[in-house]
């Protein structure tokens, strides 16, 4: 019994350690070199004592064949094929497979030559039937041992597998340098700051090359380019570091010292930790200097253009005005004479086709720069449709067409701009007429169609072909011509129709069964309730003969007008300078003003203001070759009643005339 009692007290040191500490216990250690556990030395002993009793996962390599012991936490890395064999094994049986790279790590330790240290240091293991790639962390200590060669009994090893952690940071090293190789590579210049203070943390070599420094990690951008900050960038920086909230901006001017500014489009990205706290900023953006200057470019060219088209109508009005006058003349004063009255009805055919055309050119371009603002009121389809075959009515008549109106809705109505849905109507007649030979039908119906109005103008001219229906609506767009272009235009009507008809809120389409088959044009607007129309109080004409006064340096125009006024029982007189109107409003004392803007001694806007000073009462109407909706608002500052452009159709005067109570227009 005390026998036994000794013993357990002997082998004291391999208690508890757990499974291991069991498989120990019950190794029969005969079979080895080492022999009874009781005989062995105390250096193994305390050893393996302290193998037992920690947590950390450890192995012990003893005597000369380097016999091997292991804790639980040491087993649980070892796999299948090695665990538990590897208990009591000789360590070069047991890693034969790694054993050229540890054999000398193990030879340095017996060998007395101090310890080793390995960090990270990759091994090809098998493990679980699967060859791995595995890192390791560990060290060879000596344990002391002064019977041994060298003093060195055995090695302890304490180690860390550190595969997974080895591995995900290889993962992020190759995901950044992956996102780095992108961020140099992208069109656009990228930088990471980070911290309140706006520290660059990365920066992508278009951004490095923008701002013409490439050493700049880690330093401020207040440091790096101090000129910013009175740009205001630094205070953007800031307000989206405290507010977590992105920051856009587009065609940004920038300067860097005494280069050429540049524009830039850009974000201000917050980056969020988990926390949700703001850490730094993304800054991602476009050098488009090139865009801007070249928009500058577009947008004084859109001016130059703008201007050139209100000088070329201002230039073809002014002739055109004397020949309307003359025009009219004819047709008033030879009722007898049929082949003068014939010439007076070619020349306002044609003057009222000249300026359409203007009228078009200059539509285009104030549709496109969104300039034209429409003056909604209740109309009915059916006066829209009168308005606009009443104006074509010559030539219709030249051409001997059949007309026939057709109103299925003898009440519908529509919210729009008067003025311009008879011009959409009137630019798709027209086609009609032109595009259909003499004797031909054209038909306009009226119908619904749901909530929406329909106006179809149909006929049974020369059609369009299937590739032309496609883009018949595109500006520029004709039809192939003959060499004599007898049926041309300009191609930019039918773009103006869908243009203005879109601004109402509707669409226009088109139909042909092809050439030779006609042609069917559709305009669909929003309907509307007819008890929002404005009850239409009849004005009764003035038929009271009025003293007018005409300026204009135009004497061609002013001599015409005034000839053409007389013929209808006026009083006229005329003046062909600014001076002279000033003297002729004293002595004449005119009831209406007739007042030409370009004057070569004193422009139209100051007259008009002399004559007002003098006599409120007057009526002044701006008759002028300039139409731009800007030469409107100045009349209407100035103080103008009415604001017209040559050359005016002698029933617009009348309508003035008779009409004292409207405002510029």
């Amino acid at each position: 019994m005390a026998q036994e009692l000794s013993t357990h007290t002997q082998l004291n040191f391999m208690s508890g350690g757990g499974e291991m500490g069991a498989l120990i216990r019950a190794y029969d250690w005969n079979t080895t070199s080492l022999g009874n556990p009781e005989t062995w030395p105390q250096p193994l002993k305390t050893s393996l004592r302290l193998l037992l009793s920690t947590g950390h996962p450890m192995l012990i390599w003893w005597g000369e064949e380097l016999i091997q012991f292991y804790n639980d936490p040491y087993a649980r890395t070892l796999g299948s094929e090695r665990h538990p064999s590897a208990l009591g094994q000789r360590g070069h049986e047991c890693w034969a497979e790694i054993w050229p790279e540890i054999e000398p790590q193990i030879t340095q330790v017996m060998s007395g030559n101090g310890h080793t240290w390995h960090e990270n240091q990759l091994l090809f293991i098998t493990r679980n039937g699967k060859r791995e790639e595995m890192y390791w962390t560990y060290s060879y200590g000596p344990i002391d041992h002064p019977e041994a060669n060298y003093g060195v009994g055995g090695i302890l090893v304490i180690t860390t597998e550190t595969t997974e952690q080895v591995l995900a940071e290889q993962q992020m090293k190759t995901a950044e340098a992956r996102w780095r190789a992108l961020f140099d590579q992208a069109p656009s210049f990228m930088c990471v700051l980070h911290g309140a203070d706006h520290r660059f943390e990365y920066a992508n070599r278009n951004y490095c090359e923008m701002l013409g420094q490439a050493d700049i990690l880690g330093k401020k951008v207040t440091d790096v380019v101090p000129e910013v900050g009175a740009q205001g960038f630094v205070e953007l920086l800031d307000k989206v570091y405290q507010s977590g909230n992105s920051h856009q901006g587009i065609a940004a001017p920038l300067s860097f010292g005494t280069r050429e500014p540049i524009f830039v489009d850009f974000i201000y990205q917050p980056i969020l930790e988990t926390n949700g706290q703001v850490s730094g900023i993304l800054v991602e953006g476009y050098n488009v200097t090139e865009r801007v200057i070249a928009n500058r470019s577009l947008q004084e060219e859109h001016r130059r253009k703008d201007e050139f088209l209100a000088m070329l109508a201002h230039e073809l009005r002014n002739p055109l005005a004397p020949i309307r006058n003359v025009s009219e003349m004819l047709i008033q004063t030879t009722e007898q004479d049929s082949s003068l009255q014939n010439i007076g009805s070619i020349l306002a055919r044609q003057v009222t086709h000249l300026t359409h055309l203007m009228d078009d050119l200059l539509d285009v371009s104030r549709i496109s720069q969104n300039r034209i603002t429409l003056q909604h009121e209740t109309l009915s389809l059916s006066s829209i449709v009168n308005v606009a075959t009443e104006s074509l009515q010559s030539a219709i008549a030249q051409k001997n067409h059949q007309v026939n109106f057709i109103d299925h809705e003898h009440k519908l109505y529509v919210s729009g701009d008067m003025t311009r849905l008879v011009q959409c109507l009137t630019n798709i007649i027209n086609n009609a007429i032109k595009y259909t030979q003499v004797g031909g039908k054209i038909e306009i119906q009226v119908n619904t169609l749901e909530d929406l109005a329909e106006i179809t103008v149909s006929d049974n001219g020369c059609g369009i072909s299937a590739d032309m229906q496609a883009s018949v609506f595109e500006l520029f767009t004709q039809a192939k011509q003959t060499l004599d272009r007898s049926q041309g235009g300009l191609g930019i009507g039918l773009n103006i129709v869908q243009r203005l008809v879109h601004m109402h809120g509707g669409n226009v389409t088109v139909h042909s069964d092809g050439l030779g088959k006609g042609s069917c044009f559709s305009i669909h607007l929003p309907r509307v309730d007819a008890s929002t129309l404005a009850p239409n109080t009849p004005v009764k004409p003035n038929t009271v003969h009025k003293r007018i006064l005409v300026v204009d340096d135009n004497t061609d125009s002013a001599d015409t007008m005034a000839e053409l006024l007389g013929l209808q029982g006026h009083s006229v007189i005329t003046a062909y300078t600014a001076h002279e109107a000033l003297s002729a409003v004293d002595d004449f004392d005119p009831d209406i003003v007739l007042l030409d803007i370009g004057l070569p001694d004193m422009n139209g806007y100051q007259v008009a203001k002399n004559i007002i000073h003098k006599n409120k009462k007057r009526i002044i109407v701006a008759l002028t070759g300039y139409g731009q909706a800007e030469d409107v608002r100045k009349a209407k500052e100035v103080g103008f009643d009415f604001h017209v452009t040559k050359p005016v159709k002698l029933a617009d005067l009348v309508n003035i005339f008779t009409d004292n109570d409207s405002p510029v227009k």
